[in-house]
Parts: C-alpha cells; sequence; structure tokens
C-alpha cells in the first residue's frame, strides 16, 4: 500500500501544476481540457465512477466490490466525498467556480455535483462517485487497529483486506 503523501508526490507537480501566487489555484480547476484529460486518467487507471450515480450502477459496484474484496454495500460506501483525497476547502471551492465561469451560475454547478477536487488525479470530481484509488483516514473507524501511525493515510487500490 502506498502512502498518500507518496502517492502524492507522485501524482502531483505544483510547480507545473498550479497556476498564480500563494493562494494558486490547480490548473485543472481553470482549464476544461486539462480537467477532462485528467478525469479520463482516473477513468482508465482507477475505474472513476459510475458514470451516472443517480442510477443503481449494479455492474460497477459488484466490480468495485470484487476489487476490494468487500459486499457491494460495503463498496458503496467508499465514496469521493469520504475520501481523504477529496477536497472540498472553501479556497478550492472557489477555484472552482472560477473556472467554471460567470456566463451561468457556477454555485449551481458545484451544488448540483458537490464537487470537489481529486487530489490524486488533478481534477473536479463529484461526491457521490468512486475510483479504485479510494484513500481512508487509518485514524478514522473505516478500518478498525492499524500497525501504521494514527496520521498515516493510506491509498486502496485494489489491495482490500490485505494486512
Amino acid at each position: 500500500m502506498a502512502t498518500l503523501q507518496r502517492t502524492m508526490d507522485q501524482a502531483m507537480d505544483q510547480d507545473e501544476g498550479y497556476e498564480g501566487g500563494e493562494e494558486s489555484c490547480p490548473m485543472a480547476t481553470q482549464d476544461i481540457t486539462l480537467n477532462l484529460k485528467n478525469r479520463a486518467k482516473a477513468i482508465d487507471s482507477a475505474n472513476y465512477g459510475p458514470e451516472n450515480p443517480k442510477l443503481p450502477n449494479k455492474q460497477y459496484w459488484m466490480q468495485m466490490a470484487a476489487e476490494w474484496e468487500v459486499s457491494e454495500e460495503d463498496a458503496k460506501q467508499s465514496r469521493c466525498g469520504n475520501c481523504a483525497a477529496f477536497n472540498q476547502d472553501d479556497s478550492m471551492l472557489e477555484c472552482i467556480a472560477n473556472g467554471i465561469g460567470e456566463e451561468g451560475d457556477p454555485w449551481a454547478v458545484i451544488d448540483a455535483g458537490d464537487l470537489g477536487y481529486c487530489e490524486i488525479f488533478d481534477f473536479k470530481c463529484a461526491s457521490s462517485r468512486t475510483c479504485s484509488a479510494w484513500v481512508v483516514d487509518e485514524d478514522g473507524e473505516d478500518e478498525g487497529e492499524s500497525e501504521e501511525p494514527e496520521s498515516l493515510l493510506t491509498i486502496k487500490i485494489g489491495v482490500k483486506g490485505e494486512d
């Protein structure tokens, strides 16, 4: 299992991936083409989905459950919205709103999708989706006891149940 810090170091290059000064925004929040490219990477490499979270998506959830070696209902509990890499800080939401622009109502779009920013794959994502790189906070209640330090975050990529 990879630690979040090591994965973040590999996945994000803040010098090239961010624009602006001290309070900079990830480029993917400002550039729709880059955002879509990064989302496609998450779909291809980590099974980001389901495509429409409002549908039952039984096949998708069965696949995630098999990958994580849990029940389908348990798999449905691991969503972007409760992933440790899902960023909905006020400053990040402001970046997302600025990137959407003022042609419509950016806050309505953010609210409708319960959008946040995936810190692993660098794209705007919806809280109701998930991927196989879902990150669990080891000091939370999701995993029980851990031999790792309590502040350590772990990325689970198809290794649920591995000790």
